[in-house]
């Protein structure tokens, strides 16, 4: 068991509960969907991951670690092993695609001459490696994307978390970017990643988690996006 969530409440200073009483536990190598309505409480289930936020009553627990309890001192070195990719990018605009993923290395104090390698190693995983000297405005939003995830999987983290990653792109690319979390979960890592997109979480037929005002109302091994529905879609191509 890599991830466990033991009785988890996350009530913001506001009133609004994010997630009640969540109980469940994510295995090593894991593909996993979460899925819901806006507010259900994905975001909060992520951001508790890498403790952006801490939960209200409940604990989190990495590699059997209860990861609420750490000092603050020692966050950076858990945002090395779970790391996140946005659905907007941020990327660095002034920055190149390389200097844009080495920058992830260089905030750990990774040993300069290693960079270069763990870069463009990075790059090529994703397909993008002939982009390295151009800027994020001079990309698709498919290939900012691209650049997004080696950022985050440069310094090879044990979970990869995805905040609605294709949201903001068309059909094609988006199966472009599940192609390329599918290669990165066969490597081994973890992979959980929220989204709306009801026809890829239907085709691809992973774990589904479902979280309804904050609680978990469903978890399929092999689900689809809604209850028992049926999808006949394949893979394009």
């Amino acid at each position: 068991m890599l991830i466990r969530f033991y009785d988890v409440t996350k009530v913001y200073p506001s009133g609004a509960t994010g997630l009640f009483s969540v109980n469940t536990f994510i295995g090593k190598g894991e593909f996993v969907f979460l899925v819901g309505p806006s507010g259900a409480g994905k975001t909060t289930f992520l951001k508790l991951l890498t403790r952006e936020i801490l939960p209200t009553r409940g604990q989190v627990l990495l590699n059997g670690r209860n990861i609420t309890r750490i000092r603050p001192t020692e966050v950076p070195y858990l945002r090395r092993t779970v790391r996140m990719i946005f659905q907007d990018f941020k990327l660095l605009p002034n920055k190149t695609v390389y200097d844009n993923v080495a920058f992830a290395l260089m905030v750990t104090e990774k040993p300069r001459r290693q960079i270069g390698a763990l870069v463009n190693e990075a790059l090529k995983l994703v397909g993008i490696e002939s982009k390295a000297e151009m800027y994020p405005d001079e990309l698709s939003g498919g290939e900012q994307q691209r650049v997004s995830i080696a950022r985050a999987i440069v310094g090879d983290p044990t979970v990869l978390l995805a905040d609605e990653p294709t949201g903001n792109l068309d059909m094609e690319t988006s199966w472009d970017i599940m192609e390329v979390l599918l290669r990165i979960n066969k490597r081994g890592t973890t992979v959980i990643m929220s989204t709306h997109n009801a026809t890829i979480v239907d085709v691809l037929k992973q774990r589904v988690i479902e979280l309804d005002n904050g609680r978990i109302v469903r978890d399929d091994e092999k689900g689809v996006y809604e209850g028992e529905a049926e999808y006949n879609a394949v893979l394009p191509g």
